[in-house]
């Protein structure tokens, strides 16, 4: 596994490879199939590093699997002296819209133009892969996209939706505030009281160092002004490019997914009664990456692997 800084739309991202590094060419001759991972919010690469390394071993060797973070959800170290662009250029770098273009550039600059994407969204990361779609290159290289817990109409009007914007965006000052604190707190403090919050709210140890990551002000800020964006601007469903990329879309949905309620999957269904739409079975979580990453993994490593034979 390996992981670096690159400069993607001018801001400096996280991503983490499991198999062919991003920047290293790809053999003439045989297949160039690509997974790429686009995680939910908060889109912090390392909660999805068990996901892609169990994913990974499921897939042909030559397949690798990337994830890529969203723009400014990763601070990059004091020490190599990265200036992040300033949050005065929102819409240009950290927005929703900006995150697809953030998306689509990743996507030009280090898959090749002859590679078949298979293309993984969790959460809100399934909302960028169907607006990636509206891109007509990249779309020709896209055999399948998996869309997991899929985050793609009415968000406000969902449980956790109406909590987010009736109660946690009225306390983000107050939030940022303790995380502040929070920062000044030795790393051994830091790592016992997110192990203690951890075993209530099920939270991995494994997941220590990452969530450490996360509860920086400057980047949990952007977390929750991309958050009031996604309550505001995720409405509608667009029925277009559904309709025109049907026969890619494979989306699977969970009973008790206080995100996409089971009457999303139900509408869905009865809207493209042919959609590859799939209800849960197993109890799987939103966030099934703090405890379900290798069964997911498994799933979709099987699905991934029958689209790679038949190519």
């Amino acid at each position: 596994m390996q992981k670096a800084l690159l400069p993607i739309n001018n801001v400096q991202t996280q991503v983490i490879a499991e198999g062919r590094w991003v920047e290293e060419s790809f053999p003439q001759d045989g297949k160039k199939d690509v997974v790429i991972v686009i995680p939910g919010n908060p889109g912090v690469p390392q909660f999805y590093e068990g996901f892609i390394k169990s994913l990974n071993s499921k897939l042909p060797s030559e397949t690798p699997v990337w994830v890529i973070g969203h723009a400014g959800h990763i601070q990059p170290p004091k020490d190599l002296e990265i200036n992040m662009p300033s949050n005065k250029e929102w819409d240009k770098y950290y927005g929703l819209t900006a995150q697809i273009e953030h998306k689509i550039q990743f996507i030009r600059n280090y898959v090749p133009n002859d590679a078949k994407i298979y293309l993984i969204g969790h959460s809100i990361g399934c909302w960028f892969i169907l607006n990636v779609l509206k891109d007509e290159d990249i779309s020709k290289k896209v055999e399948k996209c998996y869309l997991l817990f899929p985050t793609v109409e009415h968000m406000a009007d969902t449980p956790n939706g109406r909590f987010l914007t009736k109660f946690i965006l009225h306390i983000v000052n107050l939030l940022l505030f303790l995380t502040w604190i929070f920062t000044c707190f030795p790393y051994y403090l830091k790592a016992f009281l997110i192990r203690l919050f951890g075993i209530f709210y099920g939270i991995p140890a494994k997941h220590v160092n990452t969530v450490i990551l996360l509860l920086q002000p400057s980047v949990l800020k952007r977390v929750f002004r991309l958050a009031d964006e996604e309550m505001k601007q995720v409405k509608e469903l667009d029925h277009n490019i559904v309709s025109q990329h049907i026969g890619k879309l494979w989306l699977y949905y969970s009973e008790k997914d206080q995100w996409t309620p089971i009457s999303y999957y139900r509408n869905m269904k009865a809207k493209y009664p042919n959609i590859e739409a799939n209800l849960c079975k197993h109890g799987f979580a939103h966030s099934f990456i703090l405890n379900h990453e290798k069964e997911m993994a498994e799933i979709v490593g099987n699905l991934i692997n029958e689209n790679i034979s038949k190519a």
